[in-house]
């Protein structure tokens, strides 16, 4: 507190016994003089509950303490401002940190008030302490002493801190000041919003104008507001600052799982792709290789171009040049009249069956007018072996608008056209009936019963054997050449196939589809049959083959007027067409023709839609008109090849093929 900051109005004498004037009189004020009389305590100045400390003597010891130290003090510590101890560390001076700040010491002191006197300062000056005083006094004892020396004796402790402190602040060594370690984030985050809280203290306002030593205590609000809220608002704004962080890496995770199933899915496609790419090489490869076989390089190239880039692919690149160079190398087959075809009737499977027939005349017909499947097998391979391929009339002529046009046939050097048909495959019922019941049985005479389409879309044959099972495969003509060109592809000229004929009477292919069989077998029956009959035709037109009529009644037209023959068509278009659809190819019955292809017999089978006309000879011969085309076969029978071998020279060789030891001899 500084000098003069209260005008004490008050007599000294009345209120402590002495007059200051009189105690000090006219004589100077000496320093040595002993004032501890006038003590705060003595004058009765001490606060109430406020004790002063002990005051502890600098000399403990020898060298218990160096003014030097005093400078590396830390005088908050030393001075024990502020610090609370705990009872294990008693300081004297943390009862002063317990005084209240707004304690009115007028009243302690029984001062009188003045509202005009000075307040106190909150930061008062430091008086003067009695260790300053003490050293003082020990500085101006110090010059009027001096230290004596005694031989022997130690030396006096007074005399040597006398010593120490005649040192000058000039001559002490400066010591820089000890940085006092900051506190760190949390520390300061710590003692701003928490430990006033933990320590129940409150946060006062600034000083209320109208008594600035009174602090009021704030409102809930203000606390709230001051301590509470900004951590509040720190909390939420972390959680918005780490919901953005989580978001993100949230958003970044799913983009990174979009883009790798995105990656995943370009990866599956472009296998798909490949192995889209792979499957349609591979098929693309067989499809032009079958047309290669058959002679068709121009489709064959045409469908490997539709692949596309090829250079990925060498093999199909080899095969596109061999099939280039092949085409070139064809030769053109022009002579149409020249192309033999070879007539066979309905095949039998067991000849010692039919050879077993009571009726001598259709015994010796067996024998003599048919040919077996193991006999058909070898002609097969014979012309194969003798370098002939497969033809049809859709290999040489096409009709457009009623008009008959011819195309060239192409085939490799030393290859030669053949055609071949079937008729009587309708199966009558003495060939397959044993009992008369219209059904095949084990009395047949070893002839197929009907073709049939297996689950594969293969046509087969059903056969019922002598045991009475009945078996499917290939036991007629159509399922052994189908097993054959499977097996030489290159045998049918651009996917070439027989003509199939048959007579309408009984049905087509083993099916009684006439509206004659409903009175004895019933609609359902006639159903099944019809049903059976459409998935054959449809079977054998996707296979390529030539569905041709043998005349319903099998008639001999020859011998028939134009009425007749007409009579004997319109049973056809009546009955068969409606099942197996329109044909254009006409078959001759019992080895007959027509006389005149202008007359009306011819007229007449033209308006029904025939353009093909195939009749018997003994060799080739064929003519082609712009409204027609008539061709002679020739009959292949156990006795054209036993008695007109040379009517197949080059075809195939009859000797080998007829089968002597089970026909016995052949009737002529």
């Amino acid at each position: 507190m500084a000098k003069n900051d209260y005008d004490l109005d008050f007599d000294f004498d009345k209120e402590y016994g002495f007059d200051p004037k009189a105690f000090l009189g006219d004589e100077p004020f000496d320093d040595n003089m002993d004032l501890s009389e006038f003590s705060d305590e003595e004058l009765g100045l001490t606060p109430p509950d406020r004790e002063e400390p002990p005051k502890e003597p600098l000399d403990q010891g020898e060298d218990d303490f160096d003014l030097d130290d005093l400078d590396d003090l830390d005088m908050d510590d030393f001075l024990n401002l502020g610090t609370p101890r705990g009872p294990s560390n008693p300081d004297p001076e943390a009862q002063e940190e317990d005084i209240p700040e707004d304690m009115d010491w007028s009243d302690e002191l029984d001062l009188p008030a003045d509202e005009d006197a000075e307040e106190f300062p909150d930061d008062p000056e430091p008086e003067e302490t009695e260790m300053n005083q003490e050293t003082d006094y020990s500085e101006e004892e110090e010059q009027n002493d001096q230290p004596v020396f005694e031989d022997g004796p130690e030396e006096d402790p007074n005399q040597r801190r006398s010593q120490r402190r005649q040192k000058t602040a000039k001559e002490r060594k400066p010591r820089e000041p000890r940085k006092p370690a900051g506190p760190n984030i949390f520390t300061k985050f710590y003692d701003l919003y928490f430990a006033p809280v933990l320590n129940k203290e409150l946060v006062e306002e600034p000083q209320d104008p109208n008594n600035p030593r009174r602090r009021r205590r704030k409102s809930k609000a203000q606390i709230f507001k001051e301590v509470y809220l900004p951590p509040i608002v720190v909390c939420v704004c972390l959680i918005l600052v780490l919901s953005f962080v989580i978001g993100a890496f949230s958003n970044a995770i799913a983009e990174r799982k979009i883009d790798q199933k995105n990656q995943q899915s370009q990866l599956d496609a472009s296998k798909d792709a490949q192995a889209e790419a792979e499957q349609a090489y591979q098929r693309i490869m067989k499809e032009a290789e079958a047309l290669a076989a058959s002679y068709n390089y121009e489709d064959a190239i045409m469908m490997l171009d539709s692949f596309g880039d090829m250079s990925g692919y060498p093999e199909m690149q080899t095969k596109r040049a061999e099939y280039v160079n092949a085409q070139n190398s064809l030769v053109e087959y022009q002579d149409f009249s020249q192309i033999p075809n070879l007539s066979f009737h309905a095949l039998i499977v067991d000849m010692s069956r039919a050879l077993k027939e009571e009726d001598a005349s259709l015994k010796a017909n067996y024998n003599k007018n048919f040919v077996t499947t193991d006999e058909f097998t070898k002609i097969l391979n014979n012309l194969y072996t003798n370098g002939y391929v497969l033809v049809d009339f859709n290999s040489f002529t096409t009709i457009n608008s009623d008009v008959v046009y011819t195309n060239p046939i192409y085939l490799p050097q030393g290859k030669k056209p053949v055609m071949i048909t079937e008729t009587l495959t309708n199966y009558f019922n003495y060939m397959i009936d044993g009992n008369g019941d219209n059904e095949p049985d084990a009395g047949g005479r070893g002839f197929a019963s009907k073709l049939v389409v297996d689950s594969n879309g293969d046509i087969k044959a059903e056969y019922v054997d002598a045991s009475g099972a009945t078996l499917v495969g290939d036991y007629d003509l159509v399922p052994i050449l189908e097993s054959f060109i499977k097996e030489h592809p290159d045998f049918s000229y651009r996917g070439a196939r027989a003509i199939v004929a048959a007579t309408g009477k009984e049905g087509v292919f083993g099916y009684r589809i006439n509206s004659s069989y409903i009175a004895t077998k019933g609609n359902t029956y006639h159903d099944e049959q019809v049903a059976g009959a459409k998935a054959v035709a449809q079977a054998l037109r996707d296979k390529g083959y030539t569905i041709a009529c043998n005349s319903y009644n099998n008639e001999n037209y020859a011998d028939k007027n134009a009425n007749q023959i007409q009579a004997d068509l319109q049973n056809w278009t009546q009955q068969i067409t409606p099942v197996i659809g329109e044909v254009d190819t006409f078959v001759f019955a019992r080895a007959t023709d027509i006389s005149d292809y202008s007359g009306n017999a011819f007229n007449v089978m033209y308006t029904t839609g025939f353009r093909y006309f195939v009749a018997n000879g003994t060799q080739p011969w064929a003519e082609t008109t712009s409204t027609y085309v008539r061709q002679k076969r020739l009959m292949v029978t156990g006795n054209s090849m036993a008695y007109n071998p040379s009517w197949f020279n080059g075809l195939f060789d009859c000797a080998a093929i007829l089968d002597v030891n089970t026909r016995g001899t052949v009737p002529n």
